[in-house]
């Protein structure tokens, strides 16, 4: 009878492999490849730069401090002293990136300390690896180096600290074979001269400082400006003008040319669309250009009234419930994927959960339906990535939702579904698109094409990722110190959904807004009387609104209460 030990693996699925009594936290070998890759498409060929550092200069010292954040392109190296494995340099090159020196035991991911370490370098776009005291290194450590370094593009720095001839070393001879021509030989003035430290961006200051908005009064939408303009000065009063009226004919258009384009693949929302695909395409727009990146809590709660003036006049009713949202519920409005967070992010090791839990936290979904992603729906910029069944799957798909009827319902019927996947692509804010570019190069580094699945299950690829998915986002979120009221089971341990139903979710839920879709006659008939006849504008937009509004570009409009229609 076969050991279980000696049996043959299954096919499609990872096999375990049992800890070597001699290496506990499985630090396989990696045999190094005799020659390095090519680089990527559009960098010039890498080089190999020797640093002469006989003497040990404290200035070296100084100098690496200051080279700046894996982020920026570089990463510093600093090789354990007195191990030669290299899987050792593996996790060392994870701390370099900016991981924590436990994080890939403690994640399960020690055997994969160089696949992960390589798919963070291509992710964030390193251009230069430089390796502290690199004398210390075996000829199979600095060969694994200098093959991962060229596999991205990246140029190989060695701060040689002995006082021998780095020529004369094994090892080297064997990277310059690597190499060939593309090897130079530095002093230290000439290394800080050539890899200089970055320049340090200014703080920022102006209209995202929360203390330079004033007190905005709790009116509805519908007498929100005329309040403001009762309650605010003069010199209050004009940044609030211009914000709304800016974000409102921004809306304007978005739903000529989103909801209301004859020429396009979408029609009214009163003729041709579900409530909930409005409520989708509605969430998207508050979600990823308005709402969501707004600065200050209080500019989103500006831009929040503007769209609803806006949308009611189109026939739609989005309305805001701040009652259970707490004392401040302008707080609650903007994104949950914060610069903050998203930093904290770059410290996971997991390429799969670092990716999930960013947009876990950016939808305020729960891992529903995030194994449904391909690779072909996030851009290779991790700018945007579109929703699941574009053009792939039935467009309807009966399930059976949860709930005291259990009814069957189409996925066109479900406001989370098509939250998901929106007429227009989610838009990934700016300082989390690494966190996907990350996970997209991992992918593509196992050898997954643009039709292979976005997340998989790590033992068997052919199983379901969405239970994976949902533990690696609770762990992660647990690790970070959140706990996003979302991701909470059926039976939530705070005791007020135990016997009842699942709560919903949703990035409309979580801010107490609901879309509600007009009767048809009474759209039309508040459509003749809001609109100009002439040029087709509500009567709120004044002509001085240049109509390019962008979330991170500065607001235009009138200067004064003077201005105003």
């Amino acid at each position: 009878m076969t050991s279980p030990s000696t049996q043959p693996p299954v096919p499609g699925r990872r096999s375990r492999v049992r800890p070597d009594p001699g290496d506990p936290w499985n630090l396989r070998p990696v045999t190094p490849p005799d020659a390095p890759p090519s680089p990527p498409a559009g960098r010039p060929p890498p080089l190999l730069l020797i640093v002469d550092n006989a003497g040990d200069d404290v200035a070296a010292v100084r100098h690496l401090a200051a080279l700046g954040h894996p982020l920026e392109g570089r990463v510093v190296v600093r090789p354990t002293p007195g191990a030669g494995d290299v899987g050792t340099l593996g996790l060392d090159l994870l701390v370099a990136i900016g991981k924590h020196p436990h994080a890939a035991k403690s994640e399960r991911r020690a055997g994969f300390t160089w696949e992960l370490g390589t798919a963070w370098l291509n992710g964030t776009g390193a251009r230069d690896v430089v390796i502290d005291r690199a004398h210390l290194l075996s000829a199979d450590q600095l060969t694994q180096l200098a093959a991962t370094a060229a596999a991205i593009g990246a140029n190989l720095w060695l701060l040689w600290s002995a006082p021998t001839n780095p020529f004369h070393d094994h090892a080297v001879a064997r990277v310059r074979g690597m190499f060939g021509d593309r090897t130079q030989m530095l002093d230290l003035w000439e290394f800080q001269q050539r890899l200089p430290p970055p320049a340090r961006p200014p703080l920022a200051t102006g209209h995202t400082d929360p203390a330079a908005w004033p007190v905005l009064p709790a009116a509805d939408f519908t007498t929100f400006l005329a309040a403001c303009r009762r309650r605010l000065s003069r010199a209050d009063f004009a940044p609030v003008q211009a914000v709304f009226y800016d974000t409102a004919e921004a809306t304007d258009a978005w739903y000529a040319a989103v909801l209301d384009n004859p020429a396009g693949p979408h029609v009214r929302p009163t003729t041709g669309m579900t409530r909930a695909q409005v409520t989708g395409a509605v969430t998207g727009w508050l979600r990823d250009h308005t709402v969501g990146p707004a600065p200050t809590p209080r500019a989103a709660l500006v831009r929040l009234r503007a769209v609803q003036a806006a949308l009611l006049v189109r026939g739609i009713l989005l309305r805001w419930q701040p009652d259970a949202l707490g004392p401040d519920p302008a707080h609650r409005l903007p994104g949950d994927l914060t610069p903050d967070i998203a930093g904290r992010l770059h410290a996971i090791v997991r390429t799969d959960a670092a990716a999930a839990t960013a947009l876990s936290l950016h939808l305020n979904h729960t891992a529903y339906r995030l194994g449904e992603l391909r690779i072909a729906d996030v851009a290779p910029d991790g700018t945007q990535v579109r929703g699941p069944g574009a053009g792939r799957h039935p467009v309807r798909r009966v399930y059976r939702l949860p709930g005291a009827f259990d009814t069957p319902r189409s996925r066109a019927e479900d406001s989370a579904w098509c939250e998901l996947a929106g007429p227009e692509p989610i838009e990934i804010p700016r300082h989390a698109r690494t966190l996907l570019t990350v996970h997209l190069a991992y992918r593509r580094n196992e050898g997954a094409g643009d039709d292979d699945p976005l997340f998989t299950h790590p033992a068997d690829q052919h199983r379901n990722p969405t239970p994976m998915l949902r533990d690696a986002i609770r762990r992660t979120c647990r690790a970070l110190g959140l706990d996003p009221p979302w991701m909470h089971p059926a039976s939530c341990i705070n005791g007020l959904d135990i016997g009842h139903l699942p709560r919903a979710v949703g990035w409309l839920v979580e801010r107490g807004l609901t879309v509600t879709t007009l009767d048809p006659d009474l759209a039309a008939a508040l459509t003749p009387r809001h609109l100009d006849v002439t040029d087709n504008r509500p009567r709120w937009i004044t002509p001085a609104s240049t109509n390019t509004y962008l979330p991170d570009a500065p607001v235009s409009g009138p200067a004064s209460i003077d201005d105003r229609p």
